[in-house]
């Protein structure tokens, strides 16, 4: 390996050395956000009744199964659940090596770089959740194909198939992909041919000479290209096929032809009944919002890659066909991204950050090889603001990102979705658990939720159902049964305040608009406040000290009824709450 390889392949694994240090380290530290919250409490349940059926509202199978495997080896906790997508997203600067044929060296140590510190990315690398897995996935998927093509080696084209295949298993956005992949070898096409045209050439016979030539090229790979796709089908229904149908398909093989289809064309059933058709919304509104976490969360990727694209087609020897593919890829993505998301949320624009960053490299090894150039030509001047630019680059994406992901996580703004509970919880959690174990083989449950917001008319269940957005479910209680679930804490729920009597279990949930009826019924108790949201959803925390006894009103009725009627259930409203004098917000 000559020296210059030797150099870039140290950055590159430096840069993904410091990539996963930032995702691994305090991973736990951040509470659960309710997507994390409601796929690990489910997670927990598939381990533990070993039933698995694709629900396109949870997207993809991938974390289900790999973070089954994971809780089963070393437990389930926050740091557990995201340290799948945390190696995976970690990984992802590795990738740049891959494509060290198409990029000059200076430009391959950029593309590392801004995988491993983008903000946007390493935040949501944090995250138990699917963008990161399919992104890094499909763009390692690429990388691999693309290495194959510029070597000759098979098993290239063997690790593609096997990427491509892990993305088609995490989220049902893949296919945004793979549309955006076809629109930029179109627009590649077109550009071949209006080249030709410019030649004096015919765009028709050059067309089918192209096509000719690329027949010719597959035919030798044509028996890897169809093992590939048998090891893409066979990952795809190993991940898809309901459990535990699948692990008696092998003592029955009647059964496989069942289960390969409910893993195929069951599952594109439900994902059509899911998804196709859209969530109205509207489009300016996600448009601008997706541009303000570009803004926020990728301003030196979004900078240097346009930098980047335009030198490259405009000023450059010739353009690069990777360079361009990626830039229509990006662009479509932030088109596209805003008419098919259901909410706006800040994950959505990992799909543009992720192929911008090869136009984004581009840029950035301008910035690098402006360095070096200047200081072979004893210009300070020009050396003294290279080096500015690059130190202002590295510099943003290191305080935005550290400050993203280990200062304010939790915190409203630009990068936190609005699910995230705002404070941390864990200690009080802690206080809870010993609560629950305290009391368990006590009667009645563990938990009881108090009032509208969180009654539901039956507790948590072990698979996803499609209505947890309603009113009245229990998925209105997020994270917190993703912790209960781990304590083995009962819970129950009621909007009958004589329920608060001298059988009060150990833990009390309600709003902090509650806090002035519910606080005289709970003496000996301890009560905090949280969000349970980034904001507008105070909730206060009953937990009964060590030790003491339960209070009970003097109008308590014994034996009030828990889970009151689903009639009793109102459609919750944000509420301006008093603040408990004993709480810590």
């Amino acid at each position: 390996m000559p020296d210059s390889d030797r150099r870039v392949a140290a950055a590159v694994a430096a840069a993904t050395a410091v990539a996963l240090v930032a995702r691994l380290v305090a991973l736990g530290a951040r509470v659960a956000h309710w997507d994390e919250g409601r796929v690990g409490y489910w997670v927990l349940r598939y381990v533990e009744t070993g039933q698995y059926t694709y629900h396109p509202i949870v997207h993809g199978p991938f974390l289900f199964h790999v973070n089954g495997v994971v809780f089963d080896l070393v437990g389930a906790s926050d740091a557990s659940m995201r340290a799948v997508v945390a190696l995976i997203g970690g990984l992802l600067p590795a990738t740049a090596w891959l494509l060290r044929d198409r990029l000059k060296p200076a430009e391959t140590v950029s593309l590392a770089v801004l995988l491993a510190a983008n903000p946007l990315l390493l935040y949501y690398s944090r995250f138990m959740r699917s963008d990161v897995l399919v992104g890094a996935l499909a763009f390692a998927a690429l990388a691999f194909l693309v290495r194959a093509h510029d070597t000759g080696r098979r098993r290239h084209l063997y690790a593609g198939a096997l990427s491509l295949a892990l993305a088609f298993t995490t989220k049902e956005n893949v296919l945004v992909y793979v549309a955006c992949w076809v629109g930029a070898l179109v627009l590649l096409l077109d550009w071949m041919l209006l080249a030709a045209r410019q030649r004096d050439e015919d765009p028709t016979a050059v067309l089918a000479e192209r096509l000719v030539a690329t027949a010719r090229g597959l035919r030798p790979w044509a028996r890897d290209v169809a093992a590939g796709g048998v090891l893409f089908f066979a990952v795809v229904v190993f991940f898809y096929a309901p459990r535990p149908e699948l692990w008696r398909a092998f003592s029955n093989p009647a059964l496989f032809g069942d289960v390969v289809r409910r893993a195929t064309v069951g599952s594109v059933e439900k994902f059509a009944n899911t998804w196709v058709g859209g969530h109205p919304h509207s489009y300016v509104d996600f448009f601008v919002g997706d541009v303000e976490t570009l803004v926020a969360g990728a301003a030196a990727v979004c900078v240097l890659g346009i930098a980047g694209f335009v030198h490259d087609r405009y000023r450059g020897e010739r353009p690069r066909s990777l360079v361009s593919f990626a830039g229509y890829w990006a662009l479509a993505s932030l088109v596209i991204y805003p008419a098919v998301s259901d909410i706006q949320a800040p994950w959505a624009m990992i799909h543009v950050v992720v192929p911008l960053a090869v136009p984004a490299a581009v840029g950035g090894g301008l910035l690098l090889s402006a360095v070096g150039s200047t200081r072979r030509d004893g210009d300070d001047a020009g050396t003294a603001i290279a080096l500015v630019l690059v130190a202002a680059v590295v510099g943003w994406m290191a305080f935005t990102g550290v400050a993203a992901a280990f200062v304010h996580p939790q915190e409203p703004g630009p990068l936190v979705q609005y699910g995230q509970p705002n404070g941390d919880l864990h200690p009080t959690l802690a206080e809870i658990d010993d609560a629950v174990q305290a009391h368990q083989g006590g009667s009645g449950p563990d938990v009881l939720y108090y009032g509208d917001h969180f009654y539901a008319a039956s507790e948590p269940s072990a698979a996803p159902d499609e209505n947890f957005s309603e009113p009245g479910h229990w998925t209105w209680r997020l994270p917190l049964p993703w912790y209960f679930e781990g304590m083995g804490a009962e819970t129950a729920s009621t909007t009958d305040i004589a329920a608060l009597n001298g059988s009060t279990p150990p833990v009390v949930i309600t709003r902090a608009s509650n806090y002035g009826e519910v606080a005289p019924r709970l003496e000996g108790y301890d009560a905090t406040t949280y969000e349970l949201t980034s904001e507008g959803t105070p909730t206060v925390f009953f937990v009964r000290q060590s030790g003491a006894g339960n209070a009970s009103a003097a109008n308590a009725s014994p034996g009030a009824a828990v889970n009151a009627s689903a009639a009793s259930v109102a459609a919750p409203t944000p509420p301006t709450a008093p603040t408990p004098t004993s709480a810590t917000v």
